[in-house]
């Protein structure tokens, strides 16, 4: 069950639209959110977006980035960006300032990103645009799993409401959970999944965590 372009939720539409901004200013950009919202996949649409550059540009890691030799691409992608070091990111932003033109920055990262962002004047003043990724809304929810769920079984509307409820609105847990309650829906007279087959599914995820 794939997150298509087709069903980037409304909050990942807007920052796809800031960092899109970000690109076109130089500099750095910063897309923050918890694990799961979509930084990736944002960043996957802003890479296959034609207008920024003529070859699709990897997103790689910080430390990746740091030991690609020669010159950066005029994009850089930088996923999981909160796990690098403030030192980290300094010297990845002196390489991509190096570069003529300086190449774009986009770091995504979970919230940490823009403490450890603060803490470097340089790269804090290098920073044109800060985006803030968060969960969708019911709307959202519903839209991904319609998409994801073409061929396979229909999901009630009280089962789309429950899996709203129950992943927060975050469309990694959104698309799991509606997964997984397909397969079980799927062994169905009906083959109708239910808002019972999303809870039954949730409990067992609780359990096996715990």
């Amino acid at each position: 069950m794939n997150h298509t372009a087709s069903t980037l939720t409304g909050p990942q539409l807007a920052a796809l639209a800031k960092i899109a901004c970000g690109v076109e200013a130089g500099g750095v950009a910063v897309l923050c959110g918890p694990a799961g919202v979509g930084k990736t996949t944002a960043l996957e649409r802003l890479a296959a977006d034609g207008r920024f550059a003529a070859d699709e540009p990897p997103i790689q890691d910080v430390a990746t980035w740091l030991s690609t030799a020669g010159d950066l691409p005029p994009i850089v992608l930088a996923d999981d960006a909160h796990l690098a070091s403030e030192h980290d990111l300094a010297r990845l932003l002196a390489r991509a300032t190096s570069r003529r033109p300086a190449a774009a920055v986009i770091l995504a990262g979970q919230g940490r990103l823009f403490t450890l962002v603060s803490r470097d004047r340089r790269i804090e003043q290098a920073v044109r645009i800060r985006a803030a990724l968060l969960p969708g809304s019911l709307a959202d929810t519903a839209a991904i799993v319609t998409a994801a769920s073409a061929a396979g079984p229909r999901f009630a509307e009280e089962a789309v409401v429950a899996i709203h409820e129950i992943a927060g609105g975050v469309p990694g847990d959104v698309i799991r959970l509606a997964a997984l309650a397909a397969m079980v829906a799927g062994t169905s007279a009906d083959g109708v999944v239910t808002a019972d087959d999303v809870e039954a599914v949730h409990r067992r995820l609780v359990l096996t965590a715990a």
